[in-house]
């Protein structure tokens, strides 16, 4: 899935974040960002922004503006969101298919 962005939703993604944005103007994009750091991974955060400045990279994917700040670029570059329903709940994943982007911390095992 690859569209050049740095940021890949998925069709289900891309429809929930338009439902929870729900037009209002203070969630006009979708600010992908590091949360922190995990065992071997970043920990992605999302959040509506009413607007962006030239900090930010954006970029549309199925009518979602995403804004990436420019400082955290190289870690959130090949992140891919999805929407996921299952027994547990309801929620966004968050993947970096990208291998150079955080971890690092000498963990073993998949």
């Amino acid at each position: 899935m690859s569209s050049g962005s740095l940021v890949e939703l998925t069709t289900a993604a891309a429809e929930k974040v338009i439902e929870l944005a729900d037009g209002e103007a203070d969630r006009a994009y979708l600010h992908v960002y590091p949360a922190g750091q995990g065992c071997c991974r970043t920990v992605y955060g999302l959040a509506f922004l009413p607007q962006v400045d030239d900090e930010f990279e954006v970029s549309e994917t199925h009518g979602v503006k995403v804004a990436v700040a420019n400082k955290t670029r190289d870690t959130v570059q090949g992140v891919e969101i999805d929407f996921v329903q299952t027994p547990q709940g309801d929620g966004f994943t968050v993947i970096n298919q990208n291998p150079t982007a955080g971890g690092g911390c000498g963990c073993h095992g998949g």
